[in-house]
């Protein structure tokens, strides 16, 4: 409670304060709330400077950049905008103002101009090109664009090999876009790497059961294609099936150890549910469907 009074009494100190100060005050003022992580008062402390200074005809671009980052910090995107606009056309701090740019449009839903702030700030700023490169494969995975996640978290995993992060998010947009092959051996590398991470576990069970799911469908579909099948093939395609049906279990293994650790994962519940009906565990299954 205490600090919450003196943070209000902070931001009010400087709210009152604005009008009463010089340009470099007001900077000043803006400098000690940012150190004290009151981004609020800082934000506005920086405003006040950087219409102080404007007063003198004078363009003071790092009053300019800290209004809109701290706006941005505490989520006022609407005034954050205007300011970072500002400070890239002005050439100041050019790769981390875009950066906190596309921030503010992806908080106002506005993916399309998010992307294109993050790819203009790559051209503009070649040498940060790996930083432009992770936001935009959040960007492509937080806006469900997961071919796109795909193919920047292989690039930046290319710098950062063993970043665990890049690993499951890129091994997720895989499995996303029915990549399942390729999703198994960046969730089974993840194992080897990290065998502790549980994430990377239950990823491992779910593509486990695509993958199983899909060669199955092929393998009835391809039989079930033969117009002129004998007993020779049916007895070959059973064979196969009994192989690739061994994954449904190994699956069922992975799958129910992860549900202890993400006991209400609905991608997992749902999983674990087909997997049982697949095995014909009806009891089971009808225990997970409840669950769902």
């Amino acid at each position: 409670m205490k600090k919450l009074v003196s943070t209000m009494a902070l931001v009010g100190f400087f709210c009152l304060s604005l009008f009463a100060q010089t340009p470099e005050v007001l900077k000043s003022d803006g400098i000690s709330a940012e150190t004290q992580e009151q981004y609020e008062a800082a934000a506005k402390a920086f405003e006040a400077a950087a219409k102080a200074f404007h007063a003198q005809n004078i363009i003071d671009t790092v009053c300019i950049y800290h209004a809109g980052a701290n706006y941005a910090r505490i989520n006022q995107h609407e005034k954050a905008i205007p300011f970072l606009q500002e400070s890239i056309e002005l050439g100041y701090n050019v790769g981390r103002a875009s950066r906190l740019l596309s921030d503010a449009f992806f908080g106002l839903k506005d993916v399309e101009k998010a992307e294109a702030a993050l790819l203009a700030g790559k051209s503009n700023v070649p040498e940060e090109e790996f930083e432009f490169d992770k936001k935009l494969a959040y960007l492509y995975f937080n806006s469900g664009q997961y071919e796109r996640s795909a193919e920047f978290f292989e690039k930046v995993l290319t710098q950062a090999p063993q970043n665990k992060n890049y690993l499951y998010l890129y091994g997720f947009s895989l499995e996303r876009i029915k990549k399942y092959q390729e999703a198994m051996a960046i969730f089974e590398e993840m194992q080897q790497l990290f065998p502790n991470d549980k994430r990377a576990r239950k990823m491992l069970g779910i593509v486990l059961f695509e993958l199983t799911d899909e060669r199955n469908t092929k393998e009835v579909a391809n039989y079930e294609s033969n117009k002129g099948a004998k007993l020779e093939d049916y007895i070959n395609t059973k064979k196969r099936l009994e192989n690739i049906n061994a994954g449904y279990e190994k699956a069922r293994l992975l799958l129910e150890q992860a549900l202890k650790d993400f006991p209400n994962d609905k991608q997992l519940i749902h999983t674990l549910y087909k997997t049982y009906k697949k095995q014909s565990k009806e009891e089971e299954a009808a225990k997970m469907k409840s669950r769902l």
